[in-house]
């Protein structure tokens, strides 16, 4: 990976992770900025590999209600459908 690559992956991180941290947050009670990593990773590349909606939404549910069992609500779930979606490459 060259340089401005690497830059370009740890932007792209660094959006879905706030995204993740800021509006998804399954937990919910101020937990630290890199409480979702490792799973802010995987969103990013289902992201770069064009995937739908549907399959970044199953990822996110399987990691709230399976993972942490923490269910996040619809409307919120939807928004962050939506910023996310709005990141992946054209």
């Amino acid at each position: 990976m060259t340089r401005p690559e690497a830059k370009r992956a740890i932007a792209a991180f660094d959006q879905v992770r706030a995204i993740l941290h800021g509006e998804w947050d399954p937990i919910g009670c101020g937990v630290p900025l890199d409480e979702y990593d490792s799973y802010a990773w995987p969103v990013l590349d289902l992201l770069q590999k064009k995937a739908s909606r549907a399959e970044v939404e199953a990822y996110l549910r399987w990691a709230a209600d399976e993972a942490m069992s923490s269910p996040v609500p619809e409307d919120r779930l939807a928004s962050v459908l939506d910023k996310l979606m709005a990141l992946a490459p054209e």
